[in-house]
């Protein structure tokens, strides 16, 4: 769980009754008159720690989808991807016309 000055994100398992649990330690640091109201954002786990390890935040894929024209899946798309093609971090150049 980390706090990102707006709320709080963590990650919950969604029970075969569509209901999702929030950890003890996420409730106690909401305020005292708890909101009636929140906001959800549901991600896979798996998508969310991809971003996390390249330092990308959600609010930043909403600011590139905004700036793009783009849905947030595209830009988490694009975002997993970068990188994939350049074959061992782009390490690789071209030195007497052989790849080093």
């Amino acid at each position: 769980m980390k706090g990102n000055g707006r709320g709080l994100d963590f990650e919950a398992v969604i029970g075969g009754d569509g209901r999702i649990e929030v950890p003890g330690e996420v409730l106690h640091r909401l305020p005292a008159n708890r909101p009636s109201r929140v906001r959800v954002r549901l991600m896979p786990a798996v998508l969310a720690a991809a971003l996390e390890r390249k330092n990308v935040t959600v609010e930043e894929v909403e600011r590139i989808a905004s700036v793009q024209l783009e849905s947030q899946q595209q830009v988490i798309s694009f975002l997993l991807a970068e990188g994939t093609l350049a074959g061992g971090g782009g390490a690789h150049h071209r030195e007497k016309g052989r790849t080093k």
